[in-house]
């Protein structure tokens, strides 16, 4: 449980000699490197000044990711409805990356996933294109004639022409003579449109486009591309799509050999990424005429590396010192390894500042325990722990994924010495099912409290009421420490020990009644933390006509960091803890009994019946409570808990260094991390 000791880190080297001083620092990979400001920064009468420099890997960047979406593109990114929630998990050895980085010709492979690129692009134009020209073909299907005919000569035209079978029958009667002396040929027809073949002299041209507009006839496009029947034309086409769809799956094919290549991709991303991250640090010095400035933090573990720049680089001074209050400090938690997977959650919600204390291990313990609480069930926490040791197997060296399910494991044990506690084992399940059997019996001895009965739902209720007030004082406790840590000695003692004396006196004199003898003393307690209270109220303004107000509201929480009101409204909200867990037992009972009923409506099918639906209700139940049981201990913490001392603003300690984000680099085939 611990926020890492840093310390402030000034390197005064040769201007010549910065780069080899970053290098230096990219490879010990320790130091944090910050910016400083210039301001009355001088060597001699000239200012040192941030260089300017710009990045030469974007180029490279630009590529793989052109390369992934190309992938993506091709549809080589799908994953089952787990995986899409996972992370990918590629592996490369230590010996491979070496190999990558000398080896690897990204230009290359880059030209050749943009050339296959641009051929199915091409491809898949060209596509569309026949499938506007089968369209068309289709709706001409009975045309008798060569196309080449609608292409015209010297003396005639001609046209094919669509119009409503009414207007069609009109036409026919009333223009008799334009027929006789027009060549029109009907080659299709419906009860709404008939289709007809125009071929008529260029000098009768004025008549055609009376005609055309007298019967709305409308002329379709004449397509260059096509000469003979339309037959012969509705098969090339057909030929020329399965000659595109041939030749897009011999591309799809050699752009899925390539994927192969992706883990190479990631770690050269990487790679860049770390080399770009190695060139943005050279914005961040201090540079002059002659020397440069770099500015960073370090771990107090890692001082001696860097201090050792000095015996390597003679002309270079290295000085180390303790950060002061007013210095911006990047946070590097360190916890032991059962609370680790923690900082999750922490760096989820927020890093705390580097002068606080770290609230890891604290918030391990009571969301497994508002989780358990939460869900109540030991039946679901087993399958919540066997899905978590599945997938932690399953992703072995891949920490994200570990430290996530890792946080489920011990959620789920919790949820399951809750269920065991109070008789949830996937609801009623064993007394429903095999009531007079030894092993109910032997369950159900192991329960201390029955949510569902009326005086266990009072006990349960008094529980997580207690609970929640247990949490808070804790929430006041650490924000003493962090008063006394920072000096603050009057806001810790009067606005912190205050609460501390008055919320356990309060809460301890509604179980004295029948001890009168200590009432006397537990109201001595009242009256201390009601003036630490008061006095720390008084202390807090200037004006002494405001101070005896200030006095007065610092009871209720205006300027304190508590107050009677939250007290009462924080502790009653772990409440919620009760109303979930009693909901997940009454939901699984409910499924249970009703698979019962039902089961012995259908015979010999009965067992089936009932499997179907325990199966549908308890995966539900599962699923639906597990997720409000996540998201109330996460509530319960972030809310309830860190409102009371946590101070966020802290932001990672992020040493220079090469960084993997989308491998893991190991150190031998058999899987050893690096």
């Amino acid at each position: 449980m611990a926020i890492e000791k840093l310390r402030k880190l000034h390197i005064i080297c040769p201007k010549e000699r910065e780069n080899e001083i970053i290098n230096k620092l990219y490879k010990l990979n320790v130091a944090h490197i910050d910016a400083l400001s210039p301001d009355y920064v001088k060597e001699g009468s000239r200012y040192f000044t941030h260089p300017v420099v710009e990045s030469t890997r974007d180029v490279e960047l630009s590529k793989i990711e052109s390369i992934l979406s190309t992938f993506k593109y091709f549809g080589l990114e799908k994953k089952g409805l787990i995986g899409s929630f996972l992370p990918d998990d590629e592996v490369l050895t230590k010996e491979e990356f070496d190999n990558l980085l000398r080896n690897f010709n990204l230009d290359k492979f880059y030209n050749e996933v943009q050339e296959l690129s641009q051929k199915n692009n091409k491809l898949i134009e060209e596509e569309n294109k026949l499938k506007e020209e089968r369209k068309y073909i289709n709706s001409i299907s009975n045309f008798p004639f060569a196309y080449s005919i609608l292409f015209g000569t010297e003396q005639t035209e001609s046209f094919i022409g669509v119009m409503r079978t009414k207007e069609y029958k009109k036409f026919i009667i009333k223009e008799e003579q334009f027929i006789d002396q027009t060549f029109v040929y009907k080659f299709s027809a419906d009860k709404n449109k008939t289709k007809l073949f125009f071929l008529y002299l260029k000098e009768d041209q004025k008549k055609i486009e009376k005609i055309i507009k007298l019967y709305s006839i409308e002329k379709l496009p004449i397509v260059r591309t096509f000469s003979g029947f339309i037959e012969e034309e509705a098969s090339r086409i057909l030929k020329r799509e399965r000659e595109i769809l041939q030749e897009k799956e011999i591309i799809f094919n050699k752009i899925k050999e390539m994927y192969s290549a992706k883990r190479k991709l990631l770690a050269l991303k990487d790679y860049y990424l770390s080399e770009a991250k190695k060139e943005k640090v050279m914005d961040k010095l201090l540079v002059g005429k002659k020397f440069s400035i770099i500015r960073g933090f370090v771990r107090v573990k890692d001082v001696d590396k860097v201090k050792d720049i000095e015996k390597e680089f003679g002309d270079t001074s290295v000085v180390v010192t303790e950060p002061e209050e007013y210095d911006a400090v990047p946070v590097a938690l360190y916890n032991s390894p059962i609370f680790r997977p923690f900082e999750m959650l922490i760096r989820m919600f927020g890093l705390p500042s580097y002068f606080t204390v770290d609230a890891t291990p604290f918030v391990g313990i009571f969301f497994s325990l508002f989780f358990g609480l939460a869900l109540g069930d030991a039946f679901y926490g087993l399958l919540i722990v066997l899905g978590s040791l599945y997938f932690i197997r399953r992703y072995r060296g891949n920490k994200g994924v570990e430290n996530f399910f890792k946080i489920f494991l011990s959620a789920g044990s919790f949820t399951i010495a809750v269920g065991i506690l109070t008789g949830s084992i996937a609801g009623n399940f064993f007394p429903t099912y095999f009531p007079h059997s030894q092993f109910t019996r032997v369950l159900y001895s192991l329960r201390i409290i029955d949510p569902a009965s009326s005086d266990g739902s009072i006990k349960f209720i008094a529980f997580s009421i207690g609970l929640g007030i247990l949490i808070q004082l804790i929430g006041i406790l650490l924000n003493v420490i962090i008063s006394f840590r920072r000096k603050r000695i009057a806001e810790g003692i009067f606005n912190g020990i205050g609460w501390l004396i008055l919320i356990p006196s309060v809460v301890l004199l509604l179980f004295l009644n029948q001890y009168p003898q200590f009432k006397t003393l537990d109201y001595s307690f009242i009256a201390i933390g009601t003036i630490l209270l008061l006095v720390g109220g008084w202390i807090s303004v200037r004006q002494p006509l405001f101070k005896p107000v200030a006095a007065l509201v610092n009871l209720y929480g205006i300027r304190s960091s508590y107050g009677l009101v939250s007290f009462l409204g924080d502790a009653l909200s772990y409440s919620r803890l009760f109303v979930l867990g009693l909901s997940t037992s009454i939901l699984a009972s409910s499924f249970n009994v009703v698979g019962k009923l039902l089961g012995g409506l259908f015979g010999p099918l009965s067992i089936f019946v009932i499997l179907l639906l325990l199966l549908f209700g308890h995966s539900l139940t599962l699923v639906m409570n597990s997720l409000g049981a996540f998201v109330h201990s996460i509530r319960l913490n972030f809310l309830e808990f860190f409102g009371r001392f946590y101070d966020i603003g802290g932001y990672g300690f992020t040493p220079l260094g090469l960084e993997f984000k989308n491998i893991r680099l190991i150190s031998n085939e058999r899987g050893g991390k690096k």
